[in-house]
């Protein structure tokens, strides 16, 4: 049984991954997030991202595969373990924001996200922001053009300034009658190994259809994901699972291990934080340093 692949999860899905975003302001002051309540986090009006070139994230990411599963070269090279039912691979994931890229061809002027494992580009991620939210406008692997890249024709909203617990939104990727459903689950405190910040859960789901390689007939495929998104930040934490039919083929999960920021910038800080201003020594124990590109 083969499974599928799948370097960034929500990529895969919808020509976009993790939920970045460009704002040419300034970062706000970390003292304020702390003052806010656990309970409720008022985000009307508010970006969920704001990347400034050279602010960087690095993730831990663990995938557990069923045992029946053969593991793909790339998996095998980060295998770590089994536990009765799963095999266990861990590895780094490192995000960078790299400016602004203009399209042209009617699109509007995007971010860029660069994504590497193991010190390896992988390509860019492209996201808008605007006052009704976050926009995935999809993905460039390193080995295509910009032109040469399947963008979306209209951005998908990832996540809504207003939104509260409860809402839900549908939206199509690529392929239309195939839509993901977007709920915003709660909100709520949590803690990662880069701190402890205010955060909303949004829970995505989708179900369709794949040829089956051995039967030849189609059988059903599905993914629940669910992530944590804090203010400034970004995604905190990531937990999806994919199925076939009833079968799981893969559980990943990620969580955010250190938050550099350039220099001189302020920002909107956690309750409780390892996030650095130009210190790229924060957390060296989980990671080594990001080769520069």
């Amino acid at each position: 049984m083969r499974r599928p692949v799948f370097k960034c999860p929500l990529l895969a899905l919808l020509l976009g991954a993790t939920l970045m975003t460009y704002s040419c302001r300034e970062k706000r002051s970390p003292a304020l997030q702390g003052a806010l309540s656990p309970k409720r986090v008022d985000l009307l009006g508010v970006p969920y991202f704001s990347p400034i070139p050279g602010e960087i994230w690095k993730y831990r990411i663990e995938k557990k595969i069923p045992l029946r599963v053969p593991l793909s070269p790339a998996d095998a090279s980060h295998y770590t373990g089994s536990t009765d039912t799963a095999q266990l691979i861990t590895f780094e994931q490192t995000r960078r924001c790299s400016g602004k890229r203009n399209l042209g061809n009617g699109k509007p002027v995007l971010t860029a996200i660069a994504i590497y494992e193991d010190g390896k580009l992988l390509g860019e991620e492209l996201y808008q922001i605007n006052r009704n939210g976050v926009f995935s406008w999809g993905w460039i692997p390193v080995h295509l053009k910009a032109e040469e890249a399947q963008l979306l024709e209209k951005g998908v909203p990832l996540a809504k300034a207003s939104m509260r617990p409860g809402q839900y939104w549908e939206r199509n990727g690529r392929e239309p009658g195939n839509p993901f459903l977007f709920k915003v689950i709660e909100q709520e405190e949590v803690t990662v190994p880069a701190g402890t910040f205010q955060a909303t859960r949004i829970q995505i789901t989708n179900e369709s259809s794949s040829l089956n390689p051995v039967t030849g007939e189609d059988q059903a495929t599905s993914l629940k994901r669910s992530l944590w998104l804090a203010k400034d930040v970004g995604i905190l934490r990531e937990e999806t699972v994919y199925y076939s039919g009833e079968h799981v083929t893969v559980k990943q999960s990620s969580e955010l291990v250190q938050w550099d920021l350039p220099k001189k910038r302020n920002v909107q800080g956690p309750v409780s934080s390892t996030a650095s201003q130009g210190n790229s020594a924060v957390l060296k124990d989980h990671f080594p340093e990001q080769p520069e590109r």
